[in-house]
């Protein structure tokens, strides 16, 4: 069999196991959460949410989204809870903080950039 045949055979099936894989994951609506950041919202968004006063005037479903985690502010483990600084970034960027803890997420301290 020559090469040209082999290209093609494989391509071939290639091809189709790509499909097959990708129906599959998208029925199962499966997120691939590998960096630090990502896996850090989502267990963010899976809890209930609790605000301070300072989002009274904010989108707060939203809030989470085309948002960072600046971890080099943030502090990890502490007791049962742990603390991330976010960066919200859409027309203007908002600074704020959240308190991871158990079965609660606590979002406090809204700050604009220009504050």
């Amino acid at each position: 069999m020559s090469f040209n045949k082999r290209l093609i055979y494989y391509l071939f099936g290639f091809t189709i196991g790509c499909f097959i894989t990708y129906f599959i994951v998208n029925q199962k609506n499966t997120e691939f959460n590998y960096l630090p950041n990502q896996r850090v919202l989502n267990d963010l968004k899976k809890k209930k949410w609790s605000f301070d006063k300072s989002f009274m005037n904010i989108d707060t479903i939203k809030i989470l989204d085309k948002s960072k985690i600046i971890f080099s502010e943030s502090e990890v483990n502490i007791d049962s809870c742990s603390m991330y600084k976010v960066k919200k970034e859409k027309n203007s960027q908002y600074f704020f903080n959240v308190k991871n803890c158990n079965e609660n997420v606590y979002f406090y301290d809204l700050r604009s950039s220009s504050d």
